[in-house]
Parts: C-alpha cells; sequence; structure tokens
C-alpha cells in the first residue's frame, strides 16, 4: 500500500482485505454520552463535505496500523478507530436510505462477514456482521423515523438483547440514532460517497511497520487512540468562540500553559496519570464556577425567576462532570465577555496574586464549598475586573486591604445558602467594584449596600463614616473585627463607645474591645466550667428564646454566620453584655468566676450559677420552660426527648457531691422521663424509697402510701446548700 496517497474510506478497502481493531484497542467511544459534542461536531463536518462543493474533500488527517503478519492484507488498526467506525457507520446507513445496500454489501463484507470489524469482543464482531448483512427498508415517503432508528434495529430478529451490554454496541446504536436525525432520509449522497475520483471525505494512512517505527512507539500512539478528555473538547470550543475577539491574542497558548501551570500547582500530588486528571477537573470545574457567577448576574426576579434559569444555576453550582457543550451554548454561557472576565481571573491568579487569593480558589473549587466559598472566590474575581485594577491606578495596595476588610466583613455575616440569596450578593459585590478606588468615600456616603445582610451594611457605612472622620481608627476597627468569633462584627463596640449620633469614645472601643475578644476566647466560649454562661446569668436572664417556651444558653460553635447570629450575636448589644464587660478586669478567666462568685439572685437562675454540670446535661443547650416558672433541663432539642427538672436534679447533683459524713446510709438516683410523667430524685432512707420532685413552685415528698413529710436531716441539708425549704 503507497505510504502517501490519500485514501477515502472506499479506496482503502481496494487495498486491504479487512479492517480490524485490534483486542489491544478500547472500545468505540465517539457514540458516548459524553462524547456527544464530538460526535455533534464529527457528522457536521461529514455532512456539510457531503452536500458541498465536489472536488472540496474534508481531511481527517492520518490514520496509523500494521499488518500482522508479511504478506498479510488485514489491517490492525492503531489510530482512526473512532473516525473509521463512524464513517462505516454512515455509509451502511446512507446505503440504506438509498437502496443501495447490495452495493454497500458487495464493497464491505467478504463470505458474509464484515471487512470492518472488531476483535475486542466477540458481541462486537458479531454486530458488525450481523449490521452489514441487515435487510432494513427506510421508512416510506422519506418522511422520517416515527421511532429511533436504534430502537428498530433492536427489534429486528437478527439482534441478539445481549449486544446491549457491549459497549461498543450501545455506542454504535448512540451514533445511528445521531445520524438518522442529523441526515434524515437521504437521496443521492450515496454516488457522492463512494466517488473514488473526487472523495468527499479523505484521510492518510501509514503503515507503521514499513516506516521502520518501533513496537515502543506502537504502544505509546496507541495511548493517542484515547478520545479528548472533557476538558480537552471544551478548550477547542472555547477557544473558537473567542477566536475573532480583539484581546484574545495568546488567549488559547495561555489556556495550555500559564494558566494551565496554576491547576497544576493545585492539584494533589499523585501519579502522573492521576495529577493529569485532577489538573482538568480543577481547570474544568473553574470554568463552571466563572459561569455560575455569570449566571448568577444575569438571573433576574429574585425568588420570581423561572425555574429553568435557577435549575441551570444550581447545575452550575454543583458541576463536577461535564457538561454538554451545547447546553452551554443553549444557556447563552461564555460569552466573550464572559470568557475575557475568565481570563483576566486566570491572569491575575497565574501572576502575582496573593497567596490569599489562591488559598480562596482552592477552596471555592474543592468538593465541599459551599456558597459563601465561591462569593469570596467572586470578591476576587470582582477586584480583578474592577477598572481601577485593570487601569493600575495609584495606592491599590492599600485599596486592597480595604476591599478584603469591607467583603470579609460582610460575607463573614451574611446567610448565604441558596441560589436566590447567592445571586443577589454576587450583584451586590459587583456594585461594590465599580468603587474601588475610592471604597471608605462611597461606602459613607450610602444609606445601605444592596446584596448584604441590613445589620452588617449599616455597621459597615458606620464603619466608613467614622474612619472618613479619623483614618487611624481603621487600624483599631480590623484589629476588633479579626477576632474569630467576632469576623467583623463589632457594631456592639461602637454601641458601647458612643451613640450613633454622638462622638466616638477611642479609649472606650479600646477597652470594650480587649474585654470582648478576651471574654469570647475559644476556651472560655468552651470552657467545661461555662463561665461565660453563668457569669452571665448572674447579671441576667440572657437565655434566648427558641420557640415553644423552648430556650438556649448560647452554643459556644462559630465556624459559620448562622451558628453565630443564632447564639451569642444575639446576646451582644444588650446592656447586661456591657455589664458583663465592665466586670472585666485584668484576667478574663478569675473576673468571670468574680462575677459568679458574687451572684445575688434568687431565681431559678442561682441553681445553675452555682453548679455547672446542669448545662452539661443539655446536650443542645436548651430549657422548656413550664408554667409558674418550672424549668427542664432537655438533653436534646425537645421535651419528648429525655429531660429533668432543674431543682430536682440540681439537688441530685448536690447530694452525690456530698461528703461521706453527711446524711450517712443515704442513697439516691434521678429518674429523667421522655413523655408528660414528672421527673423525680429518688432518695432512700432508712430502706424506704422517698420520690422529691420540684413543680408549679413547691417541692413534694412522697412514699409509698403517697405525700409524706421530708425528712428532717434531708431539710437540714437542703437549706444549707441554698435550696427554697421544702413545703409539706
Amino acid at each position: 500500500m503507497s505510504q502517501a496517497r490519500q485514501h477515502s474510506f472506499t479506496t482503502l478497502f481496494s487495498a486491504v482485505d479487512a479492517v480490524e481493531i485490534p483486542i489491544i484497542q478500547r472500545d468505540y467511544a465517539q457514540g458516548r454520552e459524553q462524547s456527544a459534542d464530538v460526535l455533534d461536531a464529527f457528522l457536521a463536518s461529514l455532512r456539510g463535505a457531503l452536500q458541498g462543493e465536489p472536488g472540496k474533500a474534508l481531511d481527517l488527517d492520518f490514520i496509523y496500523g500494521t499488518f500482522e503478519n508479511d504478506g498479510s492484507k488485514v489491517l490492525s488498526l492503531l489510530d482512526g478507530q473512532q473516525r473509521l467506525t463512524t464513517l462505516f457507520l454512515l455509509h451502511w446507513y446512507i446505503a440504506m436510505c438509498e437502496g443501495q445496500l447490495e452495493d454497500f454489501q458487495a464493497r464491505w463484507t467478504k463470505r458474509g462477514r464484515s471487512r470492518f470489524t472488531y476483535a475486542t469482543r466477540p458481541s462486537s464482531l458479531e454486530f458488525f456482521d450481523a449490521l452489514a448483512n441487515a435487510a432494513l427498508q427506510p421508512p416510506a415517503g422519506g418522511s422520517g423515523w416515527s421511532d429511533k432508528l436504534s430502537a428498530v434495529l433492536i427489534d429486528s430478529n437478527w439482534f441478539f438483547l445481549s449486544w446491549r451490554s457491549d459497549p461498543t454496541v450501545k455506542a454504535c446504536m448512540t451514533t445511528l440514532d445521531a445520524i438518522a436525525e442529523g441526515f434524515g432520509i437521504t437521496k443521492g449522497l450515496y454516488p457522492r460517497l463512494i466517488d473514488e475520483e473526487r472523495p468527499p471525505v479523505t484521510f492518510h494512512f501509514l503503515d507503521l511497520e514499513r516506516f521502520g517505527l518501533t513496537d515502543d512507539l506502537y504502544i505509546k500512539m496507541n495511548a493517542r487512540g484515547k478520545p479528548l478528555t472533557p476538558f480537552e473538547n471544551f478548550k477547542a470550543w472555547l477557544v473558537g468562540r473567542v477566536t475573532n475577539e480583539p484581546w484574545a491574542k495568546g488567549f488559547d497558548l495561555a489556556l495550555d500553559q500559564r494558566w494551565m501551570d496554576l491547576f497544576w500547582r493545585l492539584a494533589p500530588k499523585q501519579n502522573s496519570a492521576a495529577v493529569a486528571s485532577a489538573v482538568d477537573d480543577l481547570y474544568l470545574r473553574f470554568m463552571y464556577v466563572m459561569a455560575f457567577f455569570d449566571a448568577c448576574i444575569r438571573l433576574e426576579r429574585g425568588y420570581a425567576a423561572p425555574k429553568a434559569a435557577v435549575d441551570w444555576v444550581q447545575k452550575l453550582r454543583q458541576a463536577r462532570g461535564y457538561i454538554p457543550l451545547r447546553e452551554l451554548e443553549a444557556q447563552g454561557a461564555f460569552a466573550g465577555s464572559a470568557i475575557q472576565v475568565a481570563s483576566v481571573v486566570l491572569d491575575h491568579l497565574s501572576g502575582p496574586a496573593s497567596q490569599a487569593d489562591v488559598k480562596t480558589l482552592e477552596r471555592a473549587l474543592a468538593p465541599t464549598s459551599d456558597y459563601a466559598d465561591l462569593v469570596r472566590l467572586f470578591c476576587v474575581v470582582a477586584w480583578a475586573n474592577s477598572d481601577a485594577v485593570k487601569s493600575n491606578r495609584p495606592d491599590l495596595e492599600a485599596e486592597r486591604s480595604r476591599w478584603d476588610r469591607v467583603l470579609s466583613n460582610l460575607v463573614a455575616n451574611h446567610r448565604i445558602d441558596d441560589v436566590y440569596t447567592a445571586s443577589t450578593t454576587i450583584k451586590g459585590v459587583q456594585a461594590l467594584a465599580s468603587h474601588v478606588g475610592g471604597l471608605y468615600d462611597a461606602l459613607s456616603k450610602a444609606d445601605a449596600i444592596p446584596g448584604f445582610g441590613m445589620e452588617q451594611a449599616k455597621e459597615e457605612i458606620r464603619k466608613a463614616r467614622l474612619i472618613a472622620e479619623d483614618p487611624k481608627r481603621e487600624s483599631l476597627f480590623t484589629e476588633a473585627e479579626s477576632h474569630p468569633y467576632l469576623q467583623g462584627r463589632i457594631g456592639f463596640l461602637l454601641d458601647f463607645s458612643g451613640t450613633p449620633e454622638g462622638p466616638f469614645d477611642r479609649n472606650a472601643f479600646v477597652r470594650y474591645s480587649q474585654r470582648a475578644r478576651a471574654v469570647l476566647d475559644e476556651g472560655l466560649r468552651a470552657s467545661a466550667e461555662h463561665l461565660l454562661e453563668r457569669a452571665m446569668l448572674s447579671i441576667d436572664d440572657y437565655l434566648i428564646e427558641r420557640g415553644a417556651s423552648k430556650f438556649s444558653f448560647c452554643k459556644a460553635d462559630g465556624g459559620t454566620y448562622r451558628e453565630r447570629s443564632e447564639n451569642w450575636f444575639r446576646v451582644f448589644g444588650r446592656a447586661a453584655f456591657k455589664v458583663l464587660l465592665d466586670g472585666v478586669d485584668g484576667d478574663a478567666h478569675s473576673s468571670l468566676l468574680a462575677l459568679i462568685g458574687a451572684a445575688t439572685c434568687t431565681d431559678w437562675r442561682r441553681y445553675v450559677i452555682a453548679e455547672p454540670l446542669l448545662i452539661d446535661y443539655c446536650k443542645e443547650r436548651l430549657i422548656h420552660r413550664g408554667v409558674l416558672d418550672d424549668i427542664y433541663l432537655v438533653s436534646r432539642k425537645r421535651l419528648s426527648g429525655y429531660h429533668v427538672e432543674l431543682r430536682s436534679y440540681a439537688l441530685f447533683l448536690a447530694l452525690q457531691a456530698r461528703s461521706r459524713e453527711i446524711l450517712p446510709g443515704l442513697s439516691c438516683r434521678y429518674e429523667e422521663t421522655y413523655d408528660e410523667t414528672q421527673p423525680e430524685l429518688v432518695v432512700q432512707i432508712d430502706a424506704q424509697d422517698l420520690h422529691v420532685t420540684y413543680g408549679s413552685g413547691s417541692w413534694i415528698c412522697s412514699g409509698p402510701s403517697g405525700r409524706v413529710p421530708f425528712p428532717l436531716a434531708l431539710v437540714e441539708f437542703m437549706e444549707s446548700r441554698g435550696f427554697i425549704e421544702p413545703q409539706d
């Protein structure tokens, strides 16, 4: 066979007896779902070549192969499997549509066997033999297929149902459906297709053995037979979309080199194949995130947005695999302007960007990322694409510090947990980016910051005005905001340091800031002694209402805005918290203990202040308040779970902690309940069980026969420990 001759599918089979896909090759993949865009593009090119001007051929580049033995004319195909398989199916389809199956069989079968076949699986070989010899009629009148062509084939008596499990056969069926949809019932294309003088589709063949290539190269080139990765398909499509953009010079080179290096640095260090796959996944995920940002900005009507638009945004938010290119086109994703934004961001992140920006990117691309992580990345996107940054205005370093501070505060103190809030927040960030270069000045003159929580927005405006009055205040605010629990929420400190309309007391702010940061230290918030909770109770009944008679001591967790906003944030602005800070002098731990020791309250709080184990019982930090100030400690979230009554349980703990010399011979246990039965303390004295309960403002002691007086020794113990005197 000539090495230099240009071949068509027809002339190739004039030079060989058969073309075989060897066993070392993989299955036919062009008809797989993830390759749909590649297949559609290839079929469109083939259709254009067949319907175009004669003499203008579509060139499919080189195919490579070898002949197993000297003198053999069976071509074992190395590279070109996908292209030739699709061409075989196209030739069969057009021959079938135009009543040329006899001619097709004369050309591409021999002794009843297909001359194009697969050695990868017996079922694949059998399928090609059966298809090549199939006698199928197209729909009468050229009206088109009433059902999918694959369904017609599967329903044929020659089709074995077991073939449906063969990946190659499944892919062939998908390709035949795509051909039927794209070409319809053809007329007059078969003569054009088999024209050997002016073939519409050509390729070059290279015999590796005759060309003197080694087995090693054969193996390496066999790897080229793998389909383009989803990201490679996406890249080729993306480059095509910006071909005529004046800003896109060097875009394709940057995609493959400088920007690619960024994702190589982010990919986990594994074997080379795994790293390459991870790089593609990260790169593609970044592009989908950029499309997510663009879709959020384009989403209109908020909660009244069309469901299809919301579903698309959610799909981009969750996308970890491949989104078909035709779907991206249908949704208007990756318009030229959107691709330009992505290129600016990639330039920024691949250049002298701070390590913090790269970390923000890494968190946003992680499988565990949430909406807040994505919005934080968009803050970087909006900064890099701002007019001030692109024009390289002076003093950008200081302005970046202001941008990071304000946006970090706004995002950290705002719930972003669905598409709608993400969309409005991203639009808010986009609007703020127009003020880069004069952010504080713009905020100091604003009445609101759209897209963010009203309370934090007002606080940022207030702080901007205070900084505008005296720039030295910025460092004070930054230090206070950096506390891991506050995360920018310091409005209560401003309130304690002067009224919104009054003068700002710098010394008071410094004092309250230092004390607040001390008492909110993680060690004190999570203290086994519950010092912060008990110190607050010594000042006021600060518990937060949770509805349905439930109240919370506040949880120590502060990882998310929701955790903080539903707990201590609801306490900070109260006068009682200011009193607590006024009582902190020097060491916070010692100061809180002093407040606890000086407590004078006589209601239910006295028991909790005296015994931190009472809070320990409340795993969710919840209590239930009944009538007449009856307090039940709830082990979980509801009274229907196990619970105890506060005063009787406090007495139980006190009895357990007594020394052996006090009340010798007394033993006790506590019976918690999970229904309407009253929890009770069971005290055993002189071999008799006494049941002690508290309810409706009084103590009750019961024996086997009913209500009985409290034992004198128990009364004396209760009075000595500060319990209310029992009533008979």
